[in-house]
């Protein structure tokens, strides 16, 4: 008889999930994990949720706080894209795409980026306060920055959605 997932009940288990990654709850309704290497995708999860973060920061401080000119003073998430220059925008993708590059050393595919067994997914090898040098810590850590990054990528789309609904800036002041 096959094993039911914990997180959706009604679910028959993925085979492929339960082998030890941090905050895995058995979260896999459209069996991703089955044709997808599960390293990639929780590196994709990490990554989602870091921006997810930024994001939300990125949209509460732009409510209150915005650059002058013509191109940076949209206080409209929503609208603020269209007002920046094409220029801006191929300057923005370059640098992330350079930034990606450089920190997966031009292993950029779901079949060559974890061919070195050692690599860890979402470890980009910057730790300036030396907070996982701790491995206990390190855990812990790891468990909380994947919760919040979750909340993170629930909580951004809730912003763009009361931005959709509403018109309005997330605060008011």
């Amino acid at each position: 008889m096959a094993e039911f997932s914990e997180s959706v009940p009604f679910l028959i288990k993925a085979d492929k999930l339960g082998k030890g990654m941090t905050g895995d709850v058995g979260f896999d309704p459209l069996y991703l994990s089955e044709t997808m290497d599960l390293k990639w995708l929780r590196e994709a999860e990490l990554k989602h949720g870091r921006v997810a973060m930024l994001g939300v920061v990125g949209i509460l401080v732009q409510s209150v706080i915005q650059i002058g000119g013509p191109y940076y003073s949209e206080s409209n998430p929503i609208a603020a894209p269209a007002n920046v220059p094409p220029e801006a925008w191929a300057q923005i993708i370059l640098a992330c795409g350079a930034f990606e590059f450089v920190s997966n050393k031009g292993k950029m595919t779901m079949a060559d980026m974890f061919s070195d067994s050692s690599r860890v997914p979402g470890n980009l090898g910057f730790d300036p306060m030396n907070m996982g040098k701790d491995a206990s810590k390190r855990s812990t850590l790891e468990l909380q920055e994947l919760k919040n990054g979750r909340l993170a990528m629930l909580g951004f789309a809730g912003l763009l959605h009361q931005f959709f609904i509403t018109d309005s800036l997330a605060l008011k002041f």
